[in-house]
């Protein structure tokens, strides 16, 4: 009999074990890396809301409409091969609306929700998403069986908005200046390299700079605003003479553009050195046409925004920013701060960072917002 009873209770003990098993935090390298990028070294959580000193829980998610595990992997920091995993879902198999899948995390963020709307005149799939931060192309799929072509006023349609997103563009407190023009509502998607962007606003035409492709000068709303003050609190401060040609933002919703592997999600712009003010504006950025004291203090108004995630510019020529920036007066602690020479082109310190192909041109990379739930920094 006390054979019995202990054998019951060896076997009860393992099977709390084995249900236990099932719940451990799986691998580590399995939680938190983005993509196996090499430039995921540098990355940071954003989005979201990663509690401060939190660690990574299991906790379920329930799907929405149209909902991915691409996308659902992004949320929350994961790979999505990890999520395939923990929910024993094939290789191309998609989660249906309603399914419950098993998370683990440091992520929080609110879910998507319903929202009714009702249609009134001169209504597009655009101007009914936007006020939501939804997708127009997602909402015109959830309510195209039902209302077809024909946004007639009165019409309830059903949008699946971001609550984050959603009280992001509510509670919108434009900058002063002349980034105040540019309206909420475009937002950031995927990564630099393999992303999208959603009701992006183009950067304005001004006096300050010249758009060299007005085509591809769509960006976030966030990394916009970010430029538009930075450009003119340049021209502002450094007394600049010369002209400031802007090149490649990103098209009005990302994805692939021209020969770039990055700018595909709103959040990198590439701005032309700036020439010494006395040449024909029209020419090439050598080495000896090039401003580089204008250079350090174009480098230095983006990176006053606070938020500029990154620049790319070429190791070599960077030297001599560092000496145009010294000879005017600036000191070595924060040379060393903003730029990656003397240093080693290797090394990830300084913000600006070493990029073969970039010795004409400055390229500044954004960061995600806070309240882009779905954009991941690199």
């Amino acid at each position: 009999m006390q054979v019995l009873t202990l054998l019951a209770a060896l076997l009860a003990a393992g099977a709390m074990e084995a249900e236990d098993a099932d719940e451990r935090p799986p691998p580590e390298e399995d939680v938190e890396d983005l993509d196996g990028d090499d430039e995921a070294r540098s990355s940071a959580f954003s989005g979201g809301v990663e509690r401060e000193g939190a660690r990574a829980r299991w906790f379920r998610h329930t799907v929405v409409k149209r909902e991915t595990v691409e996308q659902l992997a992004l949320r929350y920091r994961v790979k999505a091969s990890s999520l395939r995993e923990w929910n024993k879902l094939g290789a191309l198999t998609q989660p249906e609306e309603g399914d419950r899948l098993r998370v683990f995390s440091a992520i929080t963020t609110p879910p998507r929700e319903p929202v009714e709307y009702t249609l009134r005149e001169g209504d597009t799939w655009v101007s009914i998403a936007r006020p939501f931060g939804a997708n127009p192309a997602d909402v015109r799929r959830y309510n195209y069986l039902r209302v077809r072509r024909n946004l007639d006023p009165g019409e309830v349609v059903v949008v699946w908005s971001d609550p984050t997103i959603r009280d992001a563009i509510t509670r919108d407190a434009p900058p002063p200046g002349p980034a105040a023009e540019i309206r909420p509502g475009a937002y950031s998607y995927g990564f630099p390299h393999r992303g999208e962007l959603v009701n992006g606003v183009r950067v304005p035409e001004s006096d300050a700079y010249v758009l060299r492709y007005p085509n591809s000068a769509w960006g976030s709303t966030y990394a916009v605003r970010a430029a538009v003050t930075a450009l003119h609190g340049f021209r502002a401060r450094a007394g600049y003479g010369g002209l400031v040609r802007l090149g490649t933002m990103s098209r009005q919703r990302g994805g692939k553009v021209g020969g770039h592997r990055s700018h595909q999600s709103g959040r990198d712009l590439d701005v032309r050195l700036p020439l010494r003010a006395e040449l024909d504006q029209q020419l090439q950025p050598s080495k000896r046409r090039v401003d580089w004291l204008a250079t350090w203090h174009l480098i230095d108004a983006f990176l006053q925004t606070g938020a500029v995630k990154v620049i790319f510019f070429d190791y070599r020529r960077q030297k001599l920013i560092y000496r145009a920036a010294r000879d005017a007066g600036v000191d070595e602690a924060t040379l060393d701060e903003v730029l990656q020479w003397p240093i080693g082109k290797g090394e990830l310190d300084g913000r600006v960072r070493h990029s073969s192909g970039h010795t004409g041109h400055i390229h500044v990379r954004f960061r995600c917002a806070p309240y882009e739930t779905e954009c991941v920094d690199l």
